[in-house]
């Protein structure tokens, strides 16, 4: 049977992403998907993008792809010396935007819905409610977003939230566990119910 396999934020860290990948032990016919927030703060980003591509894994936009296009379509000498050490981090900021900016917000495969961060409470569609939201949203009115809003008929996969750790509800899994702060890299496959982990080679970052 056809697996389908959903990997958290990345942010980087090339050798755990292979690592999980390797645990999953993925076959030709199953789809591998990712969270967003491939790119800054890890060791190698480059790396990271080209692993994606060669593999064939499905990525949505996270806040930190969001981020190398909005500072990229700025003129040079706005950019912040914030911006600079982003572009600086990366690596291949060109390289990887011409990628990057191919992602989509959001991917629904049947099952589940796919986005980086999560759904706007209130809104009935994903078309009605803000970038901004999908991308960044945790908390709505003092709680997370994810006990005040549902999708019919799917489970949402989200990541972002790296301090608020892995989150296993009947109709949202997320699944930031922070890899790029020294914790863990994590997976989930909903046909096997079960989530896949690697721990962090070190605490990459701080903030």
């Amino acid at each position: 049977m056809p697996r389908t396999f959903f990997i958290g934020d990345v942010h980087g860290c090339v050798e755990e992403l292979s690592e999980l990948f390797e645990k999953f032990s993925p076959q030709p016919e199953d789809t591998i998907y990712q969270t967003g927030d491939l790119i800054n703060k890890g060791p190698d980003s480059p790396a990271t993008v080209e692993f994606i591509l060669k593999h064939n894994i499905k990525c949505v936009l996270g806040n930190h792809e969001a981020k190398l296009l909005q500072i990229l379509s700025k003129p040079e000498q706005e950019r912040t010396a914030k911006d600079l050490h982003f572009l600086e981090n990366v690596q291949k900021p060109q390289w990887l935007a011409s990628i990057v900016s191919k992602f989509p917000l959001w991917i629904d495969t049947g099952r589940e819905i796919l986005l980086h961060a999560g759904l706007e409470p209130g809104k009935k569609s994903l078309e009605e409610m803000s970038k901004r939201d999908i991308l960044t949203i945790r908390m709505w009115n003092e709680k997370p977003w994810y006990e005040q809003a549902t999708f019919p008929n799917r489970i949402v996969i989200f990541g972002h939230w790296a301090m608020n750790g892995l989150v296993d509800f009947p109709r949202a899994k997320g699944l930031d566990t922070g890899c790029v702060y020294g914790k863990l890299l994590t997976g989930y496959c909903p046909e096997e119910n079960k989530f896949y982990q690697v721990a962090a080679k070190r605490e990459y970052s701080t903030i």
